[in-house]
């Protein structure tokens, strides 16, 4: 299983906006140059994460983009579907789908069992989580200070 660039990306995009100085906004070309990023597939993203109410924009000279929440109260499950759509690992396990075989599919539980295991795994992850993981790393190569 593999998740999307744009999953990848706009994890990358949070972790550079919690990393600004409280107060400060970062613009989405400077985010693009920086991390190789499309300025269209960034501008995508942020659309995608906008109904989550976890960026707040300023527009206009000067303007950019910063975090509306703490990165404690940003889940990651929720980020996930909002970036991603579905997460399920089958197309089954989806909302609103079935399968001919369900009622007899040999694979189903197992399916279900890893859905789950997926789902608890991002749902108990926040994107401070993630800071403080990737902070206390011995790689530590990517990591960005927060200020």
């Amino acid at each position: 299983m593999r998740f999307s660039t744009r999953t990848r990306y706009g994890l990358r995009f949070l972790l550079r906006l919690a990393a600004q100085p409280q107060g400060s906004l970062l613009q989405l070309g400077q985010v693009a140059r920086e991390e190789s990023i499309s300025s269209g597939y960034l501008e995508q993203i942020v659309r995608a994460l906008r109904p989550m109410g976890i960026l707040r924009a300023v527009r206009g000279s000067g303007g950019g983009y910063a975090l509306a929440k703490a990165p404690a109260d940003i889940n990651m499950e929720e980020v996930f579907q909002h970036l991603e759509g579905e997460i399920s690992p089958v197309r089954c396990l989806s909302k609103g789908r079935s399968c001919l075989r369900e009622k007899h599919c040999s694979t189903r539980g197992f399916w279900s069992e890893l859905d789950g295991h997926i789902r608890s795994f991002l749902q108990q992850r926040t994107l401070q989580e993630i800071i403080d993981t990737e902070k206390h790393s011995a790689s530590g190569g990517n990591y960005v200070e927060l200020h």
